[in-house]
């Protein structure tokens, strides 16, 4: 048994589900891991079902960013924090009383890449920086302050220091892979996916409605006020096939399962467009009950940003593949997203309103004939995804670093 030890930004059951699966496979592929993080701002994300699959340990982040900025200046370190002094000293603590065969970093920023590094530059461990998200994905973080940009742009150039000096790195999708090879010459893609043992890729069921469903939050706008995600053209194309009677409001339901806020910008766009009768939203729902949900429906709501960011490959979109339901995603990406949903033959990628006009006519006379929507999801290409054979990208990675480093 190979032991691993796992700094991380969050862990189940607050947020990444990747490194929470990977927990879940690991035993069957001869690992055992240890997992330090912090807490999540929103302690119940849904993912209480990937406890349990390793230890773990929760390190309190009680600074602000000032107080960090301070901390790590006071300590001769920029960017170190409070909390990475915390994380690097249990890391020590755990690395003196045990063994490890290597270090795991995974993050959807900059913290806690810093004190990993010193851990495993200490240890003399090989370490795998696992990026879920980058600062230079998103455009609309022009938008923030002049001392959060200048923060960033300090964070990214010690961020490439680490990846240089890390055994191996991975990632989530080709334009991430592309711009950290720059860095790390082994760097390997690992897409998001789905849990194999929830998602079966249930055959189609007749429902009462034709039935669009989307699940999770909805960034509302970005730099200087542009849209990121938005259901609004939809919304108005629906309004308009309703009031010409193509669409029959006692026949159609658009669910959201979100958070809070999404729910309330939902209904402030549902109410703008007389949809309020049609439109239901509903609160978070836990990651397992997410299938059911998704087989209940006749097409999937895909929202995209991809005109304001690069590379984002959300869960969402292996989960709804796995779910063998129609997937609609607005707007056309002209990106890793279309491409993907292109060869799984598992929906299309709409960036006009004529365009999804026709789409959703031709899809509700299905649905008007059959009580459902025939899917045709090529299901050979989206097993890649299963977060099963992601597992097992992880553990060769961890392998190999490990046998380089010691010859």
């Amino acid at each position: 048994m190979k032991h691993l030890l796992m700094i991380l930004d969050h862990f189940p059951p607050a947020f990444a589900p990747r490194m929470g699966y990977l927990c879940k496979y690991l035993k069957d592929m001869d690992w055992d891991a240890v997992a330090l993080s912090v807490p999540h701002p929103t302690r119940n994300m849904g993912f209480e079902f990937l406890e349990g699959y390793a230890e773990s340990h929760l390190v309190e982040n009680d600074s602000s960013r000032l107080g960090n900025l301070l901390y790590g200046l006071a300590k001769r370190r920029p960017l170190w924090t409070k909390a990475d002094e915390q994380m690097y000293l249990q890391a020590k603590q755990l690395t003196a009383e045990r063994h490890f065969d290597a270090i795991l970093c995974s993050t959807a920023s900059f913290f806690p890449i810093y004190s990993a590094s010193r851990i495993a530059e200490e240890t003399r461990l090989p370490l795998l920086i696992d990026l879920r998200d980058i600062y230079e994905q998103d455009d609309n973080l022009q938008s923030q302050s002049w001392l959060s940009m200048q923060l960033h742009k300090m964070q990214i150039k010690k961020r490439n220091e680490f990846l240089a000096k890390a055994s191996a790195a991975t990632t989530v999708s080709t334009w991430h892979k592309e711009l950290l090879s720059q860095f790390n010459d082994n760097t390997t893609l690992i897409f998001n996916g789905f849990d194999n043992k929830l998602f079966s890729f249930p055959q189609p069921v007749e429902t009462d409605k034709f039935t669009i469903t989307y699940t999770g939050s909805i960034r509302e706008s970005g730099a200087k006020g542009q849209q990121t995600q938005s259901p609004e053209m939809l919304f108005q194309v629906v309004d308009e096939l309703l009031e010409e009677s193509t669409l029959n409001q006692n026949s159609l339901k658009i669910r959201f399962f979100c958070d809070t806020p999404t729910q309330n910008h939902v209904k402030q766009l549902a109410e703008k467009h007389n949809l309020s009768f049609v439109v239901q939203c509903n609160g978070w729902c836990a990651a397992d009950e997410i299938p059911q949900i998704l087989a209940e429906s006749n097409v999937l709501l895909l929202l995209l940003s991809e005109k304001n960011t690069h590379g984002i490959l959300t869960t969402k979109l292996f989960e709804y593949m796995a779910a063998n339901r129609e997937i609609l995603c607005i707007p056309n990406s002209g990106g890793e997203v279309e491409t993907i949903l292109s060869k799984a033959n598992a929906g299309c990628c709409i960036d006009f309103e004529p365009e999804l006009r026709n789409y959703l006519k031709f899809k509700y006379n299905e649905w008007q004939k059959k009580h459902f929507v025939e899917p045709h999801t090529e299901r050979a290409f989206v097993e890649n995804f299963s977060r099963e054979r992601q597992a097992m990208q992880f553990v060769n990675i961890l392998n190999n670093i490990i046998k380089t480093n010691n010859l």
